[in-house]
């Protein structure tokens, strides 16, 4: 592993740390302990900038770990315990989305381990940071071994709280400003998708994909049915959706004929957001020269269905005071 500074935030150095597989390149960087970069086998198959400037004008979460709560909040609010909790509204000051104003995509990380094939972050979150309850302690190791990428989450609570995190990486395995994804086949083990309203937050109701725009249960192009009637896609701009998965490993495989890879996916949690970029269209260029356009690349965030906190149908958010949260998704490349 090799360790070099990237930048600064306020005065403080952020380093980028780059791990190295077989015919893999993965660069993490404090900085919401982003995946700053990852190659495999030469092509460019994560979306990032080129210096800290680019991260600090991103609002897309490119990379980063997110949370206290991964996806949206109606409303900011929810009710534990029987007490009423009002959160941050970030997102058209009608929901919550991704962990308020700043979020952990936003803190500066600690690495507090390094072997040859991982590095470990930490960050505490306070009580009452973003509205949240409870002091949380999280870790976040990512390893690299046999061109696949794992990443482990941990986190601990001195109070009763809700917690969903994920990594929000946008991948295009045909390499970054190469393709648009929607010619990329995606395979999604998923029966069922959250309905939602016009700003994506879920009804409670869960639709079956099973022949609709949302089945990809059989492999097929993103964009196939992109142009489909569909409402839920309206909803969307296109796809931005929680999936309920059927099976874990592997529960999503993204395929490219321009490149030739194959990424499969594997994780612990039962559901994953599957969001095409539809408005990935910012001034600010990937690696210094790249334009940032809708379709140019593809979310898939293993996490809890969104909402959650507010909807007991779907299963539970909750961290309880002692208890440890884990949750571990790879990616595997071929």
């Amino acid at each position: 592993m090799k360790t070099e500074r990237f930048g600064t935030l306020g005065d403080r150095a952020v380093c980028a740390h780059t791990l190295s597989s077989a015919s893999t390149t993965v660069t993490i960087i404090d900085y919401g302990a982003r995946i700053a970069s990852l190659t495999f086998k030469g092509v460019s198959c994560v979306c990032g900038f080129s210096d800290m400037a680019g991260y600090l004008a991103d609002n897309d979460y490119h990379g980063a770990i997110v949370g206290r709560y991964a996806n949206r909040i109606g409303e900011g609010k929810f009710t534990l315990n029987g007490k009423d909790y009002t959160l941050a509204l970030n997102e058209k000051d009608r929901s919550h989305l991704h962990g308020g104003k700043v979020g952990y995509s936003n803190r500066l990380w600690t690495p507090v381990n390094f072997t040859e094939d991982s590095i470990t972050l930490s960050l505490f979150s306070p009580d009452g940071e973003e509205g949240y309850p409870g002091n949380l302690y999280i870790t976040v190791t990512y390893t690299l071994k046999n061109d696949a990428l794992s990443i482990d989450y941990t986190a601990k609570t001195d109070a009763d709280t809700v917690i969903n995190l994920t990594n929000h990486a946008y991948f295009n395995i045909g390499g970054v400003g190469e393709e648009s994804v929607h010619d990329q086949t995606l395979t999604l083990y998923a029966d069922a998708i959250a309905e939602v309203n016009e700003i994506l937050i879920p009804s409670g109701k869960l639709i079956p994909t099973a022949g609709g725009a949302f089945d990809f249960t059989t492999p097929k192009k993103i964009g196939k049915d992109m142009a489909s009637d569909d409402i839920q896609l309206k909803m969307g701009g296109g796809y931005d959706h929680g999936f309920r998965l059927t099976q874990n490993s592997p529960c999503a495989i993204l395929h490219s004929e321009k490149s030739g890879i194959t990424m499969e996916i594997d994780t612990t949690e039962g559901g994953i957001q599957i969001y095409t970029g539809n408005f990935m269209t910012a001034d600010n260029p990937f690696f210094g020269k790249i334009p940032q356009t809708a379709g140019g690349a593809v979310a898939l965030e293993c996490n809890k269905l969104p909402d959650s906190p507010n909807r007991p149908e779907f299963p539970s958010c909750v961290l309880k005071a002692g208890e440890t949260y884990t949750q571990t998704t790879t990616y595997r490349f071929s």
